[in-house]
């Protein structure tokens, strides 16, 4: 497929709508943990520009990287790249999210500050 060909404007293209996508995603659910567990991570300042100026740079600079990385060495054909450059972005965020999603130093009302709608299958 030579519009998402290795090193072309189509790869940077998907790495920014996949990476993109799934930093806001990030961003989103660490929000609503944070809501959901009275997490106050900032202090006097509000934890949505908290997350807006440091989680999703944060977020939006390891997915677009680890993307760039794991599209171009994965393989020959599309789809196993793009899948497994997915794949590589959901573990990242899933560990950015239990590094910053879930602050064992800052007091919230839920145990581990994790959210009771968090499914207890996926590990934080």
């Amino acid at each position: 497929m030579a519009l998402a060909a290795k090193g072309s404007r189509g790869e940077s293209f998907l790495a920014v709508v996949v990476g993109g996508g799934a930093a806001f995603g990030l961003v989103v659910i660490t929000s609503r943990s944070w809501k959901a567990c009275q997490v106050d991570v900032a202090g006097s300042v509000p934890n949505g520009l908290t997350l807006l100026f440091l989680g999703l740079p944060l977020a939006l600079i390891v997915n677009l990287v680890l993307f760039n990385v794991v599209f171009r060495y994965a393989g020959k054909t599309f789809f196993f790249s793009l899948i497994a450059a997915s794949l590589a972005i959901a573990i990242a965020d899933l560990a950015l999210y239990s590094w910053q999603g879930t602050p064992a130093a800052s007091p919230g009302i839920c145990p581990g500050n994790v959210p009771p709608w968090w499914p207890t299958w996926i590990p934080t």
